[in-house]
């Protein structure tokens, strides 16, 4: 039983004749021409490629821009949300009888904004009763504190935030020096200093 030759399919990256002749067309067109037009034929494909190469830095640019300029807008329409809240409040208190419900929609505000901040990578720097870290805090003032050894924050200012790990303003505080020092080492200091005031 005879088999006859079975047909060969083209893969789709097979070049064709035609696009065969083509290339070998654009090479002896390049053989024929002279060193001067062939540099000119270079130059001018640099000058394109230049050029495109300009335009796609000028698009990366443009939206890059763009991104930037943008890129608070959702942080922007969840804001509006809390001044949503906040003008309902506002309204409401205009009308309540007692300061109770004002203070709860102010709570619920206040909370409503922290959730924001979270949801955004912005969070509270903690503070009160923690070792004092000046990359986290600003000291304001040291006082004596028989509770709490030196170092010890006492109390917040100003509460920071940070956004994303880092910090957009630090919290403002005051940091414990420690037990008071005793009344009579306390005098005696006050009196070297009236010494050393009057040589």
């Amino acid at each position: 039983m005879s088999r006859g030759k079975q047909k060969v399919k083209p893969h789709k990256d097979d070049v064709s004749p035609t696009e065969v002749e083509a290339m070998v067309e654009a090479v002896e067109d390049k053989e024929e021409q002279t060193p001067e037009q062939q540099i000119a034929a270079l130059r001018d494909e640099n000058l394109r490629l230049t050029a495109e190469l300009r335009n796609v830095a000028q698009r990366a640019q443009r939206e890059k821009q763009e991104a930037l300029k943008y890129a608070e807008a959702d942080f922007a329409k969840d804001l509006l949300v809390v001044l949503d809240d906040l003008e309902r409040t506002r309204e409401s208190a205009r009308t309540a009888e007692g300061v109770r419900s004002v203070a709860e929609g102010v709570r619920i505000v206040y909370e409503h904004l922290l959730k924001v901040f979270r949801e955004h990578g912005i969070e509270v720097i903690e503070a009160r009763e923690k070792p004092f870290d000046p990359d986290l805090h600003e000291a304001m003032v040291q006082q004596p504190s028989e509770e709490h050894p030196t170092g010890i924050v006492l109390q917040e200012y100003l509460r920071g935030y940070k956004m994303h790990g880092r910090v957009i303003r630090p919290t403002k505080v005051v940091v414990s020096s420690g037990p008071p020092a005793p009344a009579g080492e306390q005098m005696s200091k006050d009196d070297r200093g009236k010494d050393n005031a009057d040589v």
